[in-house]
């Protein structure tokens, strides 16, 4: 697959320089949007019924129209009840159908998992929002970074240090041709360092991958231990979800079931299911494997408070700041969350992709309902998620 015409998104956990929502299959999506509409209206049986074989039908229209080769979704309503539907194959050698149960890359939705890492610290008093870089990290990391003594552990989960994004063309290079190859903490900052700052510290909004790799080498060293660890035992241990993983570097396996992730490419579907978990560090790409139900009850209990002592830490996350990005439909990020709106709809949560992948976490407020969802191809979002929004929006 050569770089220069490589998709859009890019195997680095989001995209060049942030997650976007650009157009992949509109088919898939208004499918999804016209089905998902009336999930939890669980008090009419009929009604439920008939919506998801909707959806299912939909769903499958669309991969046999050629927009994804599989697709998987779970939909929760207000009152708590869950769908879930799948479509199309997990692996188009074996020809295995997918399921709702397969794993995949979730890409930058790891992002909100390891912020509520970060924010459990603080509540530990291990770690404070105002804490500099410089007094986190020792010189060997800071002297890579323009302004780290001015950049803080809340800028940083906000996008808003100025710090440079570390993909460019050249790690998608590296990245396609040696999918294998274990990434340091020092390429990542050199590469990251080649290029001057974006804006001077907490001056404005700009989503960079660099951010969350520094905020898991910050954890590492407040907590003396791996961030992957501490992500294990206090968010997804804590939270229950069974099916979610972190795989160490040069770990690139993924549990059965797991869907393989494609790129397109010279009209063929070029696998990159096995890049390594250290490619993007704690920003995301292959590091967390997960299923469509694990996200969604990661979703439900975060913000129902489970995984802090207080509720003003919740709020702390969920004050957005803005972020407007007019072509990702971005309007606001608060910590280590997004908030989207598409047609005057809002929704709330992390999107991510990485190599193969385009994964979903979003809760709509006015409705309640929390949407997951993953396609095992890697493209545009924007068809996806604006019909779905939009629908599953609606009271």
């Amino acid at each position: 697959m050569s770089p220069t015409r490589a998709p859009a998104k890019r195997p680095d956990g989001a995209s060049r320089s942030r997650p976007k929502l650009t157009s992949l299959s509109l088919v898939l999506l208004l499918g999804l949007a016209g089905a998902l509409g009336g999930c939890g209206d669980d008090d009419n049986d009929d009604a439920s019924a008939a919506l998801h074989a909707d959806l299912q039908a939909l769903i499958d229209d669309a991969v046999a129209k050629g927009m994804t080769p599989g697709v998987s979704i779970a939909v929760t309503s207000d009152k708590g009840s869950t769908w879930q539907g799948a479509a199309g194959v997990a692996d188009i050698e074996r020809n295995q159908p997918m399921t709702p149960r397969h794993h995949f890359r979730a890409g930058s939705i790891l992002k909100t998992l390891v912020a509520t890492a970060v924010l459990q610290s603080v509540e530990r008093r291990t770690l404070a929002l105002d804490d500099t870089l410089t007094k986190r990290l020792p010189e060997s990391v800071t002297d890579r970074i323009e302004n780290a003594r001015d950049i803080t552990v809340a800028m940083l989960l906000g996008h808003r240090s100025g710090i440079p994004e570390w993909t460019t063309p050249e790690t998608d290079r590296v990245i396609l041709s040696n999918p294998d190859h274990v990434w340091t903490l020092a390429e990542i900052l050199d590469i990251s360092r080649a290029q001057p700052s974006v804006f001077p510290p907490g001056t404005s909004y700009g989503y960079s991958n660099t951010n969350f790799v520094l905020l898991g080498e910050i954890l590492s060293a407040a907590e003396g231990r791996s961030w992957r660890e501490i992500v294990r035992e206090r968010v997804i241990e804590r939270a229950g979800l069974s099916q979610s993983f972190l795989p160490e570097p040069g770990d690139s396996s993924c549990p059965a079931p797991c869907a393989r992730g494609y790129v397109p490419f010279d009209e063929e579907m070029v696998d990159l299911t096995a890049v390594d978990p250290s490619m993007a560090g704690a920003s995301g790409g292959h590091a967390l494997v997960t299923t469509v139900s694990d996200l969604g009850t990661f979703w439900k209990k975060l913000r129902a408070g489970a995984l802090f002592e207080r509720k003003e830490t919740l709020d702390a996350m969920l004050a957005f700041q803005p972020a407007p990005e007019p072509e990702s439909r971005l309007v606001g990020y608060g910590l280590g969350v997004m908030r989207l709106e598409s047609r005057g709809v809002i929704a709330i949560g992390h999107l991510g992709t990485t190599a193969g992948y385009q994964s979903f976490m979003l809760q709509l407020p006015k409705t309640g309902r929390t949407l997951t969802g993953n396609i095992n191809v890697m493209g545009d979002l924007a068809a996806v998620l604006e019909p779905l929004i939009e629908r599953t929006g609606q009271p």
